[in-house]
């Protein structure tokens, strides 16, 4: 007799561990959270914050456009930016430099060394990702990846 198992239950264990890569970000924040003033001297969700006068609505829009696509970015900061290799885009915290614009095109043009990675893997981030993008493209993504924190 021919003893009928379910195919896909030897994927489950690896769709798990995808969706928890993907899709979880470990944060935890509250409305309450994000209605108080953060300890990190952040505004709270939901405050603009002036946008620096080199960012455009049109970079933004092409810069998440290369993120999502060309500029590989999701591929290791997820497709939301809340991480999942490398760190989480949204939020306050800059593990390298103050997150500020001009910042944020330096740090993705040079990229992350070895000596600098802080993430468990010691994953680096190689000059522009990775990517075959040009310097005008670097500056649309770093514009829609401050727009994400700020």
């Amino acid at each position: 007799m021919k003893r009928n198992t379910f195919a896909f239950a030897r994927h489950i264990p690896v769709c798990f561990a995808i969706s928890l890569l993907m899709g979880c970000s470990g944060r935890a924040a509250t409305e309450d959270a994000d209605l108080a003033a953060r300890a990190d001297g952040a505004p709270p969700s939901g405050v603009a914050v002036e946008r620096p006068g080199a960012i455009t609505d049109a970079m933004v829009q092409e810069g998440q456009q290369i993120y999502a696509g060309a500029g590989i970015c999701a591929a290791c900061h997820g497709p939301d930016g809340a991480g999942a290799i490398g760190p989480d885009l949204t939020d306050a915290e800059w593990l390298i430099g103050d997150g500020e614009y001009e910042q944020l095109v330096a740090q993705i043009l040079e990229g992350v060394t070895a000596a600098e990675a802080t993430n468990p893997l010691g994953a680096i981030m190689p000059p522009k990702g990775g990517a075959a993008i040009t310097d005008a493209q670097v500056r649309a993504v770093a514009a829609y990846v401050w727009t994400m924190s700020h």
